[in-house]
């Protein structure tokens, strides 16, 4: 793989810098490869061949990185959950009830007729 140049490896060294500081100026402030690049005013196959680059940018990543959470979610929110859950469900069937009740309408009972006939088989 091509080496970056020394102009590029200094834009990019800088664009890190400014990404760290939450200085940048050319993107959101994210800490992404694709960010670097753009700070840069690079490709990101050029950041990418820059690879002692995104090694840093990656162990800031890792510094930076929040750690999952340890405890479950509170309850009313899983209960909340499922009140909602519960309520689509019973929203469905209604719906479903609906369409089968003017399909039949429709076809004047032949709908039920083929369903019952259905049972008995």
């Amino acid at each position: 793989m091509k080496p970056v140049s020394i102009a590029t490896d200094q834009a990019l060294r800088a664009a890190l810098n400014r990404l760290v500081s939450g200085k940048a100026i050319r993107t959101d402030g994210r800490l992404t490869v694709a960010n670097l690049a753009r700070e840069a005013n690079v490709s990101r196959a050029t950041a990418n061949r820059a690879t002692a680059i995104v090694a840093q940018l990656r162990a800031v990543v890792a510094e930076t990185a929040t750690p999952p959470l340890k405890e479950p979610r509170p309850q009313p929110i899983d209960a909340t959950r499922d009140q909602r859950d519960a309520a689509n469900v019973i929203a469905q069937h209604l719906q479903v009830r609906a369409l089968l009740q003017r399909a039949s309408a429709n076809r004047g009972g032949k709908l039920v007729f083929t369903i019952s006939k259905l049972n008995d088989a």
